[in-house]
């Protein structure tokens, strides 16, 4: 009775002991692992989160650290943008606005059918088609300063595109400084540069559909690539499609570099965007960096309600998928 006695004291040390040295272990590998996300927070803290509440707070004054004139105005600056005249030199934010949402319409579709044609293509697992995807991806993978400037050559008067359009006799323009056709060109530029992006997305999609619903289907007569896409393709990459499209949406609403380097917002505004409208009043202008502070805070709503928006339907799509 005692040995047994003494075994069981035994053990429950035992299982004390492991307990201790087991909760130290987890201790210290958590303080490890805290260890090295310190610096990627710190990283996140400094230049996203405390960006973001600083600019909510400068949006409430009028704000010229220069001149050390800073002083509290309320809402005034939200009125200012919602509400503000627009002049030559500064179209209003809401022509701003309306220009970007149109660009993201036109851009979104446009991508999107693009990737999905050109995951068609290269669905292929052989050499060659691996080989391409890799030559059609070199776009998506060059800076967007870089695209540009190799668009406003291709889009000037000794351009391909001009040369290819002589031939029809269409006049030769400079793409870039018409009204018309400055943001149509931008548009375009785009979507040859994302489009591989997401290429890869449907791809991806694509090649993990089941060979055996591919099988079933051509014995019940789907065979040609339209049968395909219309009965195989498109319900398996619903949930791919509203992928891309919340992707591209959320791009799309932050338009600026390829603006900042080809057209500076013109010609005459046809190109102005919004965050080129925050741009102008926080680094061009004197003093409206509240103003400013005010527009980036509206469009940060504007893009969290259309992303909250699409992530509800992306929850109720694939519940009832």
């Amino acid at each position: 009775m005692t040995a047994r006695s003494d075994l069981a004291g035994a053990e429950e040390k035992v299982a004390r002991w492991w307990r201790r040295t087991g909760s130290s272990a987890r201790a210290a590998e958590a303080r490890t692992g805290y260890l090295f996300v310190l610096p990627i927070i710190a990283l996140l803290v400094i230049f996203t989160l405390y960006p973001v509440v600083r600019s909510f707070y400068i949006s409430f004054y009028h704000w010229d650290p220069f001149l050390h004139d800073v002083y509290f105005l309320g809402l005034s600056n939200y009125y200012t943008v919602l509400a503000g005249p627009a002049t030559p030199a500064h179209p209003s934010f809401d022509f701003a606005l309306l220009n970007v949402l149109y660009y993201t319409a036109v851009v979104v579709s446009a991508q999107t059918l693009a990737a999905f044609a050109l995951a068609l293509l290269f669905n292929s697992r052989r050499m060659v088609s691996r080989v391409t995807r890799a030559i059609v991806f070199i776009p998506a993978a060059t800076s967007s300063v870089a695209m540009s400037a190799l668009f406003i050559w291709i889009f000037s008067y000794q351009g391909p595109v001009n040369a290819v359009l002589a031939p029809l006799r269409v006049a030769p323009l400079n793409w870039f400084q018409s009204t018309t056709y400055a943001f149509p060109a931008i548009m375009a530029m785009n979507v040859f540069s994302t489009a591989p992006y997401f290429m890869i997305l449907f791809l991806a999609g694509l090649q993990a559909i089941p060979t055996s619903i591919q099988e079933a289907a051509s014995l019940d007569g789907v065979r040609s690539l339209w049968h395909r896409t219309r009965y195989i393709y498109f319900p398996m990459l619903r949930f791919t499609t509203i992928i891309v499209a919340i992707l591209g949406i959320t791009g799309a609403m932050q338009l600026f570099d390829q603006i900042f380097v080809i057209t500076g917002g013109g010609p005459a505004g046809s190109t102005y965007v919004p965050l080129f409208y925050i741009y102008d009043l926080a680094f061009t202008a004197q003093g409206e960096q509240g103003v400013a502070a005010a527009a980036s805070v509206i469009l940060f709503i504007i893009i969290m309600a259309i992303t909250l928006t699409q992530r509800r339907f992306l929850r109720e799509l694939s519940w009832a998928g």
